[in-house]
């Protein structure tokens, strides 16, 4: 069945959605794409389109529609902005056509790839995201999917003549290089033009987004007052007035000594440039408020010093009350600290630096499966819910594809690419938390029930299945099939993988008392480029044999693709 699947995968022949230019999101400046008048020179290779389709195999010629907001390259001339900058931040959006490659050309010349190299296995000189250093992995999304690149860059390094630094490259949300240093011959100070380059294939561009980097402060804190309560490190109020006083800085050392407080800081906040400002804290302890002109702005929980937390205010130039709240635990070293940034404004600390010692080392603890696939047993908490889910198993594979399952509930959780695991909360000190994290390029899934009773295709899919796990087997190379009881039934799912994908596949003993079908992918656009293959969004793609009959509906804003379980159903996922 997997290599029949393989071959479906040849006979794609119609075009993928058409995908349009959108708006920058976050603290950035938008490059303009009306038309090429943000660009020192045009050339026939480069146009600005309102739509592009890219077809995952390079069967289907590229297709555009005019508009705008969305810069198209292919081998030529490259594109230079009349932008000019030295430090900054700088995100992109873009796609490629299968085989591609194509650079972004920083402001000292260096070049940061771009390429079709969702497939390779190790991270290489030709991978997305190598600038003279390999990235740390490969977490490029296959071709004709929206991706993501995110980097901060400064084109001098103090003391370090002829110096560039790359401080961070995100790619798909994944970080894959920091703190890179690089050759530098090029004039910092006046600022150089960035370039796009496209060397084979298509390459189209949106939503580009930068910051130029000051280092201007247009934000201080001024006549600070504290007060420091004794009451337990966990108390909901605090009223046991230790001691107060005025401090000229922001630091948690006023507290003198004490295992357990509440420290309340207020003063001013005084602003000469009016905009959005982003706050980070960055503390130990068990909770950190902090309050500008009576507003919250920050409110969060237990936390370490090696974690962050944001939140952002837009004041108007003049002078802000604000208000911040801090506790300590008491078995660890207090640390305390305040980081403020600004579209066009190199982030900087509010704190001195002697309010935030140094961290003691935690280390990083991953899983890496080998030879054959790894499974750890965990609880995962998913982006926006609530509560843990506790019966749940993540399998990760040599080939690095992963994905974990909520067992209770027969739902595929999360799936990724790239490295497995990242279990330091599960295995570090108490391990209290119990939670794995992916470590590689995660793809939103519904994460609701994989199979369920329907009385017809119109039903709505159940929140949770009635369904009762039976315990899962070990095929021959390692991979679980799990078995699940429903409907005078029994289910078995199994999820393999090789270098293509992820192939499911569900079998049925017995006869079931109503229709089983399976939920394959929820999304707000799910496009049918027939011969069975899907888009889900730009997040992946899955691939169903023709002889299934999948059924794309509805599901109020959103829309569900089902597939009837019958006794050997299979499909595939890639992204």
């Amino acid at each position: 069945m997997h290599h029949l699947i393989q071959k479906v995968t040849l006979l794609f022949l119609t075009c993928p959605v058409m995908a349009t230019g959108q708006n920058v999101k976050g603290n950035y400046t938008t490059l303009p794409l009306q038309d090429l008048s943000s660009f020192e020179t045009s050339s026939p290779n480069w146009s600005v389109q309102g739509n592009v389709s890219i077809h995952p195999t390079g069967l289907v010629k590229t297709k555009t529609e005019g508009g705008k907001g969305i810069l198209v390259g292919t081998p030529g001339n490259p594109i230079v902005t009349k932008l000019k900058a030295s430090d900054l931040r700088l995100f992109v959006e873009f796609m490629v056509s299968p085989g591609a490659e194509g650079n972004v050309v920083l402001p000292g010349g260096q070049k940061v790839r771009i390429s079709d190299s969702s497939l390779d296995q190790h991270p290489g000189a030709k991978t997305s995201g190598y600038i003279g250093q390999f990235p740390t992995q490969n977490a490029a999304k296959s071709p004709g999917l929206w991706q993501t690149m995110e980097l901060a860059y400064d084109a001098a390094v103090p003391a370090v003549a002829n110096s560039a630094r790359l401080n961070s490259l995100s790619l798909n949300g994944v970080t894959v290089l920091e703190t890179v240093y690089l050759t530098n011959s090029k004039s910092a100070a006046d600022g150089q033009p960035l370039a796009l380059e496209v060397n084979k294939g298509t390459i189209a561009f949106r939503n580009l987004g930068y910051q130029l980097l000051a280092s201007r402060k247009p934000l201080t804190l001024n006549n600070l007052a504290y007060k420091v309560y004794s009451d337990k490190w966990d108390a909901k109020e605090y009223s046991k007035l230790d001691h107060e006083g005025k401090s000229a800085v922001l630091t948690q050392e006023v507290t003198k000594g004490l295992r357990e407080f509440h420290l309340v800081y207020e003063g001013d906040m005084d602003v000469t440039e009016a905009g959005e400002y982003i706050f980070t804290s960055i503390y130990s302890g068990p909770v950190l408020s902090l309050d500008i002109d009576g507003k919250n702005v920050l409110l969060t929980g237990e936390s370490t010093s090696q974690e962050t937390h944001t939140g952002s205010a837009n004041l108007s130039q003049g002078n802000h009350k604000f208000k911040i709240h801090y506790s300590r635990f008491p078995w660890r070293q207090p640390a305390l600290g305040l980081r403020v940034e600004k579209s066009g404004i190199r982030p900087y600390d509010l704190h001195v630096l002697s309010s935030l010692p140094e961290p003691e080392p935690k280390p990083y603890i991953s899983v890496t499966p080998e030879i054959r696939p790894e499974m750890v047993r965990s609880f995962i908490l998913l982006d926006g819910e609530k509560y843990k889910r506790t019966h749940c198993i993540s399998v990760g594979s040599p080939d690095g594809w992963n994905y974990t399952m909520d067992l209770n509930r027969s739902a595929l959780l999360q799936a990724w690419r790239g490295q497995f695991a990242n279990v330091t909360e599960m295995w570090y000190e108490r391990g209290e938390p119990q939670l794995l994290f992916p470590a590689g390029l995660t793809v939103p899934v519904s994460g609701k029930s994989s199979f369920a009773t329907l009385e017809n295709t119109s039903s709505a899919w159940p929140d949770s299945s009635n369904i009762n796990f039976l315990g899962y087997k070990l095929d021959e190379k390692g991979f679980p099939g799990f078995r699940y009881s429903i409907a005078s039934a029994t289910v078995s799912d199994q999820l393999v993988s090789n270098d293509k994908g992820v192939f499911r596949t569900f079998k049925v003993e017995g006869k079931p008392s109503t229709p089983i079908y399976s939920l394959l992918a929820s999304g707000k656009h799910i496009t049918d480029l027939k011969n069975g293959l899907y888009q889900i969004d730009d997040r992946y793609y899955i691939q169903v044999d023709k002889k299934y009959k999948a059924i794309v509906r509805a599901s109020g804003e959103n829309q569900e693709i089902l597939l009837p379980v019958t006794d050997n159903t299979t499909y595939m996922m890639f992204w």
